[in-house]
């Protein structure tokens, strides 16, 4: 794939993040508390908000209460229990969620209340995603982050992507591929790979970012980038710089049988905090 296609992507939706996508629809949260679902070329809002796709199954929240509703019809099948939840992941079988309280810990549950993981002081648990029996997510902190596959039969923990040189976060899944952002001081990446341990530079770059700190232009004023060394003269390709007074952030990711859905977080000097989802084709793994 050419620079200049990693470097593309789609606006799928303005004023909008958090992305899940199961069973050919899409859905996601926006800003003022709404919460959408797209079923072909139509768009509707759903009666609560963050919602979660798996499956045959769609879930949403409010308040504490959590509802999992046929994704074709949305009547509900179950009502949950979730004190404190914020985001939710949903399957055929099962419900994740995880909560944040007061003091800022993250704590990752199943269903009813099974706790599945606790996160340290000064960590974060990112949002979950289901993958068979399996419960996925990222935990991010001062000893670096890593995608974790727990089982909630045995608690057993498995790393499925880490990077000592890199932040990797925001798992998503289609039952067969992983995706996920890789974020160094140069670039952030989406990228996807199988759903099983690997090694991140193994996997499929789909969307190159200019990374959230902004670099120089690697040259003084009124001279230029140095050829000597290089094959042919030709410099490589610098990696994307992002706009002055713009710092932009991808996060919470959604992965379709073709298309992958990331949020992209922007802080705009003057102007403010936005929120939109980006959508770049997701070819199968060679």
């Amino acid at each position: 794939m050419s620079t200049a296609a990693q470097t593309a992507f789609g606006l799928f939706a303005g004023s909008a993040y958090d992305p899940a996508a199961a069973a050919g629809l899409v859905a996601w949260q926006r800003p003022n508390g709404t919460a959408l679902l797209r079923r072909g070329d139509a768009t509707s809002a759903l009666p609560g908000g963050h919602p979660a796709l798996g499956g045959a199954r769609i879930a949403w929240r409010e308040g504490d209460r959590v509802t999992i509703a046929d994704a074709a019809t949305l009547a509900p099948v179950a009502h949950v229990t979730a004190p404190g939840a914020d985001v939710l992941a949903v399957s055929d079988t099962a419900l994740a969620w995880r909560s944040r309280d007061g003091a800022g810990r993250d704590r990752l549950w199943l269903g009813e209340g099974q706790l599945l993981l606790e996160a340290p002081a000064g960590a974060e648990i990112g949002r979950p995603a289901l993958a068979g029996g399996l419960v996925l997510c990222h935990t991010a902190g001062r000893r670096g982050s890593r995608l974790l596959a727990i089982d909630p039969a045995t608690g057993a923990q498995q790393v499925l992507r880490a990077d000592p040189a890199a932040q990797i976060t925001n798992p998503a899944t289609d039952g067969s591929r992983l995706l996920y952002v890789h974020a160094t001081g140069e670039t952030q990446q989406l990228r996807v790979g199988a759903l099983a341990p690997a090694d991140p530079a193994a996997d499929a770059v789909l969307l190159v970012h200019a990374s959230p700190g902004r670099r120089d232009r690697e040259h003084e004023p009124g001279r230029h980038r140095h050829r000597q060394g290089y094959p042919g003269r030709r410099r490589p390709a610098l990696p994307p710089r992002s706009a002055p007074g713009v710092v932009a952030t991808l996060w919470s990711t959604a992965l379709t049988p073709d298309t992958a859905y990331v949020t992209r977080l922007r802080a705009i000097r003057g102007k403010g905090r936005t929120a939109d989802i980006l959508s770049v084709p997701a070819p199968p793994l060679g």
